[in-house]
């Protein structure tokens, strides 16, 4: 195997020198690979940088952002808002998920992908003027129901920092949108597995309904995940796993991922053959090896852009399967 890009390094004083163009510039060149003292940088500069970000939000609603860097400069400049505490980068974080929604749709190699479930995260530190407009978005149903699941999230996650008072007023607001029968399914059933971390006693026939209509595909919580939740009667907010998007920019993340591209890309080329087995037309007759039977799986494989089944929302590659295949589980 190749040799695999090194992280970049830039010390703070070089950093400190660049304008907001520059410091684009060098978030492009970087690609996926972009430290984490250049993200905070950017969000040091808070309004002057908005300023570049917001034409970025444009540029990408237009389609304007051809090429690999640019790509990945989308994603910088999400983690860059998420950091910024000020109501105008909420409100740019909002015009983003909306843009992504009008760009993206449902590709499982999007950016909604990448960004699904911290939204809370990147929610966390805007104020409460930044609530109401991302309430709306979230009952807009122009928007497709994945990244407005992602919205609801953080209003969610948003009342239960203010208290107890507004957490139980957002569960009702939850499960009123549970509820609709003219809401995307796929949205509700997403919203209910939210509702579910939250069991409240109210809530149960909704839940216990929504688990009834579910077939053996796709299922989403069961009887008896509502059973268990309403056993427990424990909060446990399913985000709380994504509590730290920016962890992307850490070196360890950043080699990992370059090791990811390099056999993913092994993996498309075609079958390098050994030299001895140069399909010469005999090079399977040797007796020394026999053909097996083969290997029948007992469970059908999950895919990678399949939903993960611990229920996030997010694809099964961009949440447990790390997990799964240090544990040998899965795959």
């Amino acid at each position: 195997m190749t040799d695999l890009p090194q992280p970049p390094t830039h010390t703070d004083e070089f950093l400190a020198s660049l304008d907001p163009t520059g410091l684009i510039d060098l978030m492009i060149h970087d690609e996926d690979r972009v430290p984490r003292n250049v993200i905070d940088e950017c969000a040091r500069r808070s309004d002057a940088m908005i300023e570049y970000l917001a034409d970025l939000v444009a540029d990408y609603i237009d389609g304007q952002t051809e090429g690999a860097g640019k790509w990945w400069l989308k994603l910088h400049a999400v983690m860059i808002l998420g950091l910024i505490s000020t109501e105008r980068a909420g409100l740019l974080l909002v015009k983003f998920m909306r843009s992504m929604s009008c760009k993206e749709r449902e590709d499982s190699d999007g950016l909604q992908d990448w960004l699904a479930g911290y939204w809370p995260a990147l929610f966390h530190n805007k104020p409460e003027s930044v609530l109401p407009i991302l309430r709306e978005f979230c009952h807009d149903r122009a928007v497709n129901w994945y990244i407005r699941v992602n919205a609801i999230d953080a209003i969610v996650a948003a009342a239960r920092c203010q208290g107890s008072n507004a957490l139980e007023l957002a569960l009702e607001w939850l499960a009123g949108i549970v509820a609709d029968e003219d809401e995307d399914w796929s949205l509700r059933l997403c919203a209910g597995n939210t509702l579910l971390d939250f069991p409240r006693v109210q809530h149960r026939p909704l839940l216990d309904d929504m688990a009834a209509r579910q077939g053996f595909l796709g299922v989403h919580f069961a009887p008896n995940d509502v059973q268990q939740a309403y056993t427990a009667m424990q909060d446990k907010a399913g985000w709380e796993r994504f509590n730290d998007p920016w962890k992307f920019y850490l070196p360890g993340e950043i080699a990992a991922r370059q090791q990811r591209w390099a056999e993913e890309e092994a993996e498309n080329d075609p079958v390098a053959w050994d030299e001895d087995y140069s399909l010469s037309g005999n090079e399977f007759q040797d007796e020394s090896y026999p053909f097996e039977e083969p290997y029948v799986r007992a469970e059908p494989k999950m895919g990678r852009n399949d939903p993960c089944p611990c229920g996030s929302g997010k694809k099964y590659k961009r949440c447990c399967l790390d997990t799964d295949e240090a544990k040998g589980g899965i795959f």
